[in-house]
């Protein structure tokens, strides 16, 4: 029995609601698009199939700390088949990996170091188990845009003899759902889709007269909820800027910052403290949080626009996993929907723009490489996906001297971006609808946009008259953990007694 294999794997006896139907379904040799809320176990979904079944059990991961984080969590649980290749993997790490690559159960890698000849040329005689496209919703976000290498995926999965492949994640629309079972061209593949409803997560929107009161507004919301949390904000400078702010207004409280221009070594610790308890708080761009494994996280607050509902869905729900209350916040002010709109649009180039940079790549651009960080130079972030629409539309970089040619390429470049940023303005509206017009009940409103029938709970949100009081730390808990060490200090020097 499975549960069996659970519990003597993993120590579990029983299976959350999903998992042990995904399993099955993937033992079974299917192809798999699973949506399990943040807090249901996705990891186990592919985990034991992996050790279950002969041969590698390759899982794309999209964030270099997320993969780190599943890597010391199963050897924590005694499974040392496990591994991860990534660009922080040093050279002599990567061969010893290679080298030995048929002893491992289970690979975790990016969709770019998936592209690897190297790696490649490893894997191919290798008996392939599975292939697991671990928060799926990027191949549809990201593939499209700046990581084009996720819409390489199904050719790779071809060339691995089409192993049962399993995409997971914790909120997609039907849209993105559909987009991603077509780019990573699953056969016939079973779907198991959960509510993203969490009825313990309590939905507030605040808005204040002016930005500059929006960290007046949280001070004061800080200085009474309860901890741990997280705090969203749209980019590095305003990650490193509220840190120093709070910091000062707030000096008990214990907080980090966190972004991805921070370097690995740093924001992999960040992320240890804060799952261990040594942080009270995090302020962070979008890029922490994915599978977070910490169950206590009592509020999160975005005090900007969230850029689209799947995205706040899946991050206010990395609060309450262990079924205690919490709350999730937004902190508005006028300006925002404004800064929100610019975010989305702030990479546009226009059809000139884009002839400008095919100039300026044929006078010195001769291979991927170049082109690559030449346009990185040029503060554009999209070379990936500039080169596999290159190969898409079968166009040879060496055939492009003409002045007509290059024309027409930048037109087709324009276009296609052009249509990338009509999609994620698209994605902004159900947010606005959300924070601005939603009638009655937020919750309701959010789960339409999955469509999924409203659920009546009560008092869930700021519109069926639930208040933030609710949600205060009790007085007493101004001798919380956060002032456990002057209570061990007068301790120490005999001031108070044990």
């Amino acid at each position: 029995m499975l549960e069996h294999d659970l519990y003597r794997l993993f120590g579990f006896r029983s299976f959350k609601a999903g998992q042990k139907e995904i399993i099955q379904t993937l033992l079974d040799q299917n192809d798999v698009f699973a949506m399990l809320p943040t807090g249901r176990g996705k990891s186990l979904c592919y985990q034991l199939p992996a050790l279950l079944t002969e041969g590698l059990t390759i899982v794309i991961s999209p964030l270099l700390s997320l993969m780190e984080d599943q890597v010391q969590q199963l050897k924590r649980q005694g499974i040392k088949q496990v591994a991860s290749l990534n660009s922080f993997s040093t050279w002599d790490e990567r061969r010893e990996l290679l080298d030995q690559l048929h002893m491992y159960k289970i690979l975790y890698t990016s969709p770019e170091m998936l592209q690897s000849k190297e790696l490649l040329n490893r894997l191919i005689p290798i008996r392939i188990a599975y292939l697991v496209v671990d928060e799926a919703h990027c191949v549809s976000y990201w593939g499209h845009d700046f990581r084009a290498d996720y819409l390489r995926i199904k050719n790779v999965k071809e060339l691995l003899s089409n192993p049962p492949c399993l995409a997971i994640t914790a909120t997609a629309s039907a849209f993105v759902r559909e987009d991603v079972m077509t780019q990573l061209a699953l056969t016939k593949p079973v779907s198991f889709i959960e509510s993203v409803n969490r009825s313990n997560i309590s939905l507030f929107v605040e808005e204040v007269s002016i930005a500059k009161q929006k960290v007046e507004r949280l001070c004061e919301v800080l200085e009474k909820a309860k901890v741990p949390g997280l705090i969203y904000v749209q980019t590095r400078a305003h990650a490193e800027s509220l840190f120093l702010q709070l910091r000062e207004r707030i000096p008990m409280l214990k907080s980090s910052y966190y972004h991805g221009g921070m370097p690995s070594e740093e924001r992999m610790l960040i992320q240890q403290q804060f799952i261990e308890g040594q942080l009270d708080v995090v302020i962070a761009t979008s890029a922490f949080g994915m599978g977070l494994n910490k169950s206590d996280i009592r509020f999160v607050v975005h005090l900007h626009y969230p850029l689209d509902m799947a995205s706040y869905v899946q991050e206010i729900g990395r609060a309450g996993r262990d079924n205690e209350q919490s709350i999730a916040l937004v902190l508005i002010s006028p300006e925002d929907y404004a800064y929100a709109q610019f975010f989305v649009q702030r990479n546009e180039r226009s059809e000139e723009e884009w002839i400008a940079v095919m100039n300026e790549l044929s006078k010195q651009a001769v291979d991927e490489q170049t082109i690559v960080k030449r346009l990185e130079e040029l503060q554009i972030e999209q070379g990936r996906t500039f080169l596999y629409l290159m190969e898409l539309w079968g166009i040879k970089w060496n055939t492009l001297r003409e002045e007509a040619k290059i024309k027409n390429l930048a037109t087709k470049l324009y276009r296609y971006f052009k249509d990338r940023q009509e999609e994620r303005l698209e994605r902004l509206k159900p947010v606005v609808t959300y924070i601005n017009q939603a009638e009655s009940c937020r919750r309701a409103t959010m789960l339409r946009f999955f469509d999924e029938e409203p659920v009546l709970q009560g008092q869930c949100c700021d519109r069926c008259g639930l208040t933030l009081n609710a949600f205060q730390r009790d007085e007493d808990a101004k001798h919380d953990k956060r002032f456990e060490w002057q209570e061990e200090l007068n301790i120490l020097f005999g001031l108070t007694e044990k």
